[in-house]
């Protein structure tokens, strides 16, 4: 017998082989697809950075936020969010109660507060309040004259401060 035809008849080994090679390469393409999928995954590295001056006033009924310089910051991106009293509470203002200053008049740009611009928080008078003091109520936080609280400028994706101010409300 020729011993080179005894190797090329005997077929046993050569199925375990082809069916791990089949299945290291299936192995490396998943870990390529799963490698460039979660690559491709961008996160937002920076929050905006911005100089923004906050006051309030009770004879407009509004708190003025205006952005004195840094980066403009998108209005669909923010939030605002209020707090006061003792123990300290917070609630964010619904969009429909800040107006930005002067008015985008081009329907197809977003709504920018950048340098210059104004955006003007509006509340309404507590009709609740005790003889001879002023109140106001904005995003449920009860405010009053002369009373200190805190107006924060949030972005929302990464839900961080931009700019936090601590003011009391003026007549």
């Amino acid at each position: 017998m020729f011993p080179s035809l005894s190797f090329i008849s005997d077929k046993r080994g050569v199925s375990p082989v082809i069916g791990v090679m089949l299945m290291i390469v299936v192995t490396v393409i998943l870990a390529a697809a799963v490698s460039s999928f979660t690559g491709s995954i961008g996160t937002k590295d920076e929050i905006p950075s911005a100089t923004l001056k906050a006051s309030a006033s009770y004879s407009e009924l509004n708190i003025t936020v205006e952005h004195l310089g840094g980066d403009p910051i998108y209005m669909d991106f923010i939030k605002f969010e209020i707090s006061s009293g003792r123990p300290v509470m917070s609630s964010y203002v619904d969009k429909s109660n800040v107006t930005l200053y002067p008015k985008n008049t081009n329907a197809y740009n977003p709504d920018i507060l950048g340098p210059g611009k104004v955006a003007k928080i509006s509340f309404v008078s507590y009709d609740q309040a005790p003889p001879g003091q002023e109140y106001g109520v904005v995003a449920d936080q009860v405010i009053g004259l002369g009373v200190p609280f805190t107006v924060t400028v949030v972005d929302r994706e990464t839900d961080l401060p931009i700019s936090s101010a601590k003011i009391v409300m003026g007549p």
